[in-house]
Formats: C-alpha cells, structure tokens, sequence
C-alpha cells in the first residue's frame, strides 16, 4: 500500500476525483488512483465490531494520520469472498457506506477489505487448493471490491499448513498453494485494473514466528504483493500461565522458559523476514494499539517472567486492554506502577493488590520500533487496531515519524 504522498501528487489526485453526492452507489464511486510514495506506509486495522458496543465507527478516523486502513473483516463462503457482518458492513451503520464518504473526503486515502483472521480462516486451503478454486476467489475478490469500491485485498490466512483454530482446514501443499493463490490474485487484480484504468492493492498480514515462515514461500509469494504487514505483536499472552512481553523489541535472556525461542522477538522476527526475501520497503511492521494483562502473578521481578493465575482486566474481553484505558486509567494509578525492561526496550505496569501484570506498548518503546523501521528501511508500520487509541497518543507519533506532512 502507498505511504504518503507528495503535494504535487496529491493535489494530482484530488483534482482526478469526483465528489460524489452521498447517495451515490457504490459501484459509481471513482476511487483515487494511488499516488507516487513519498514517506513510509501507516496502515490501520479496522474492525466492523468497533460500530456495536465500541461505538467507533469509520467517520471517527482521523485519514489525515494514516495511509491505508484495512476493514477488519470479510468472511469466505463456497469459495468466494462475502460480507462478514451485513448488519454494520452493509445495513444499519453501513460501514461500507461511510468508508466511501471518508474517501471522498480524503483522496489519497486507500482502503483494503481485509478477508480471514483469526475467526474466518477455515476455507482459505481449500480456496488455495486448485487452479480452478483459486481463480473463483480470485474473481470474487475483484467483485467485491469493485462492488464496494475498496482500494485492494488484503488477505489474512491464519495460518497455512497448521496452526490458528482447530476447525481450520489445513494440508501441507497449503506451503506451495499459499504463493499460488497470491499469484492469481495478482492475475485478476491487474486485469481489472486495466479495465476500470486504475491499480489495485494486494497485501496479506504475515505471522510472527518461525513456523509461520517454514510454512510459506515468502520470498516467492512476496511477488505478487504491494506490501505484507507482519503481525509483530502477541510474542507473549495470557495462553501461557507466565507473564511475558506482548512485543518485545530484543531478546530479554531472563525471560527463557523450558521451549522458549530466543527469536521470539520483534528484531529477530524482521530479520527473518529479510533473511526469506521479503525486501524491506515492502515489510510494514505491526505494533499493538492494545495490551495483555494476567492475575495472580508472583510479586518477583514486579511480576515480569512469573508464573500467573489466568486473564486479568480487559476493556472489552478479559486480559485484552485497550492502549487508552491502559494509558487514561492504569499507568501509575489504581495501584499500579509502570517499569522498564531496557534490554526488550518493552514497558509493563503491575500491582501487588492482586498480582496483576499488563503488558503493553507505550511511546517509549514505540520509538525503538520507529527507528528500527528506519534503520532497516522498513516499508512502515501497521497497526492493530485503531479503536484502542482513541486519544491518539501512538497514531501522532507514529504519523508525526513517518509521514513527511503529518497533521
């Protein structure tokens, strides 16, 4: 996905574009032709359950701060890409809909239907599986964004050969078929885009582990794609009864238990990204919007590397905290106290009351993150997800680092 962009190729866009009444179809609705990149990509993660209990909906998203932002998610059904929820994607608050008005207010703005994640990746082996059922969902892909007037596709396959949820279909030709399918994506996008005279976007979201890339083809799927956005987050969570770092930039020695990878970090992970072929300006790192938090954990250490009793606090679900609520409520208050671990240049709060642990990203160690970008001459970062930070204390620094005109 495109990073920011120029003046002289924005205003190019913005003077391309026509400004379409509010009742204007989807399918009449002319998206921006991608501009010349002239910064790093800022791509967010939005998710169509913000609009229930949330209550962040997308005319809540300052565009300004970001350069593509990925609809968290569609579904797959007989093979083709469908509506995930129709009750906010494309009824009631009609997320599709105010999507499209969001683009017309900000041109440059691209937008990706993110198709899978964890909950919908059950048929991605059998779409991958052959020439046949690889171009059906190829073809629906370009159906659906057309329909919808989406930017591109971004494909979140969790995850291929093994791992993700139990009642996943998986085969190990899912390695091979993985490349393939980005392949006739890639045919089917640029087909389009020769007809309707502009470019389409494919992206996917990678996983964060050795395993992840022993069961791809990264250096040979990369081809067909615009950008991947590895998921550098979840190192360390609540499925494991000691503490740990969500995202820990470097490898913590005190933090090795019996199994442990020492590559189990953010560093290692991007070098073996690199290392597989994945050239560094299309690799887009992720960082959490959000933290984890266990209970019970030992007062040792302030809690870091205990052993826990389950989830602690959540905003939304037990163990998940929203970066806000954390940073509004949490941070040196409530019995909490913030540390420091600055050999994973990662932050964590904890109380005695109770023993609870939270992990999480914070400025500080979200500006190791940044100059890691830097130094690699990463392609940018990617967020998950945009509701968790409602104040926009990460969304500002990372706009403010990484996009060369940042509000």
């Amino acid at each position: 996905m495109k990073t920011c962009f120029k003046i002289a190729c924005l205003l190019a866009a913005l003077a391309g574009i026509c400004h379409a009444a509010e009742t204007t179809p989807a399918s009449a609705v002319v998206a921006a032709k991608p501009a010349v990149a002239a910064g790093k990509r800022v791509v967010a993660y939005y998710i169509s359950w913000g609009a229930y209990g949330r209550n962040y909906y997308p005319s809540d998203i300052d565009a300004s701060k970001i350069t593509h932002l990925n609809y968290a998610f569609a579904n797959i059904a007989n093979g083709r890409i469908t509506v995930g929820d129709p009750n906010v994607d494309t009824r009631g608050k009609n997320n599709f809909g105010a999507l499209r008005r969001l683009k017309r207010q900000n041109p440059a703005l691209q937008t990706l239907i993110s198709v899978g994640g964890w909950s919908w990746s059950k048929s991605f082996s059998d779409v991958a599986l052959t020439e046949q059922s690889r171009k059906v969902f190829a073809d629906s892909a370009v159906e659906f964004i057309r329909e919808h007037s989406f930017d591109g596709v971004d494909i979140d396959w969790e995850f291929p050969v093994s791992g993700g949820l139990e009642t996943n279909v998986y085969r190990p030709e899912d390695k091979q078929n993985f490349t393939l399918l980005f392949a006739a994506l890639r045919s089917a996008l640029d087909e389009a885009g020769k007809k309707d005279g502009r470019p389409y976007l494919l992206t996917a979201a990678l996983g964060n582990s050795e395993k992840f890339m022993g069961n791809t083809e990264m250096g040979k799927a990369i081809q067909y794609m615009d950008f991947a956005n590895v998921m550098a987050y979840d190192l360390n969570g609540t499925w494991s009864k000691s503490s740990g770092h969500l995202a820990p930039l470097y490898h913590d020695p005190a933090s090795m238990l019996p199994g442990a990878s020492d590559k189990n970090n953010v560093a290692s992970l991007v070098d073996l990204m690199l290392k597989a072929g994945v050239p560094a300006d299309k690799l887009v790192l992720g960082v959490p919007f959000y933290g984890v938090s266990w209970k019970k954990c030992a007062a040792e250490k302030q809690g870091e590397y205990q052993q826990c009793d389950g989830k602690g606090r959540g905003s939304w679900e037990d163990g998940t905290l929203d970066y806000t609520e954390i940073e509004d409520k949490l941070v040196n208050k409530k019995g909490f106290t913030r540390y420091w671990n600055n050999i994973a240049k990662a932050p964590f709060l904890y109380n005695p009351d109770g023993g609870e642990f939270v992990s999480y990203e914070d400025s500080e160690s979200l500006g190791y993150k940044l100059k890691l970008i830097k130094e690699k001459n990463l392609g940018g970062a990617m967020f998950w997800e945009i509701t968790g930070d409602r104040n926009q204390t990460l969304l500002k620094q990372l706009a403010k680092d990484l996009l060369p005109v940042a509000k």
